[in-house]
């Protein structure tokens, strides 16, 4: 059985992303901050018997845990950082802000990718998807520097997939915003928040929050390989919300 990799699988996209592979036949295997406590993986191993969660936590470790489960051929970089961390002033910040943004949002992805290529390359071709965000295209007066990031990670996946074309190994990138998530629109906040409501009434044509299986549809076609030439690309994931 193929293997799907999947970090952060309890944040942003991860549910999606995970529950999409699963259902497309992956094995797939799991990675989240909190899979260090032992009785967190097995609660989360008893909860969702189609996955598999590893207690790694650096990029390498991470990869070289999943190919213990078979030839990892997927790879969902789900990149985030908590909802305090995104929308800081940007006059007067110190640098160690952008440089914990930088280090979340742009060097794991990076060692995640550097640590999958060998095995891809040798394995004949992969899939690896970066989440990432729309800010990465429109950026923020309020979140500068978390703008500034997601854009650096995209730059390098569009990058990364010219260079590691030749060796079948697809790279894209999706841009979330008004999307229903557990790290930045939990669910419930829809129907509470009428602020909220108001403000996707003004801003997205599509006049509400994208879904996480809607998400996962997404994924599991850029993961399945089946159009090989869509490599290098940024899907904005708005409800139009991107031009």
């Amino acid at each position: 059985m193929t293997v799907a990799l999947v970090t952060n699988v309890t944040q942003y996209a991860g549910p999606a992303g995970a529950t999409a592979l699963a259902a497309d036949g992956f094995r797939v295997v799991c990675h989240d901050e909190t899979f260090t406590d032992a009785d967190v993986r097995g609660k989360f191993a008893a909860e969702n018997p189609g996955l598999t969660p590893i207690a790694e936590q650096d990029p390498a470790a991470v990869f070289a845990a999943a190919g213990e489960h078979g030839s990892v051929e997927v790879v969902v970089s789900n990149d985030y950082v908590p909802p305090a961390a995104v929308q800081n002033p940007f006059e007067g910040a110190p640098l160690s802000d952008l440089e914990y943004l930088m280090r979340e949002l742009v060097y794991r992805p990076f060692e995640l990718i550097q640590a999958a290529t060998p095995a891809m390359k040798a394995g004949g071709g992969g899939r690896i998807i970066l989440m990432t965000s729309a800010v990465a295209v429109r950026p923020l007066a309020t979140a500068v520097l978390y703008s500034s990031a997601r854009a650096a990670a995209t730059t390098m996946m569009t990058a990364a997939a010219k260079a590691l074309g030749e060796h079948n190994i697809q790279l894209n990138a999706i841009g979330p915003n008004w999307f229903e998530n557990p790290t930045y629109f939990p669910p419930g906040l829809w129907e509470s928040d009428a602020d909220l409501r108001a403000t996707v009434a003004k801003e997205v044509p599509l006049q509400r929050l994208g879904q996480q299986d809607e998400m996962g549809a997404l994924i599991a076609f850029l993961a399945s390989g089946k159009s090989t030439p869509v490599t290098g690309q940024f899907f904005g994931f708005t409800g139009g919300w991107l031009p």
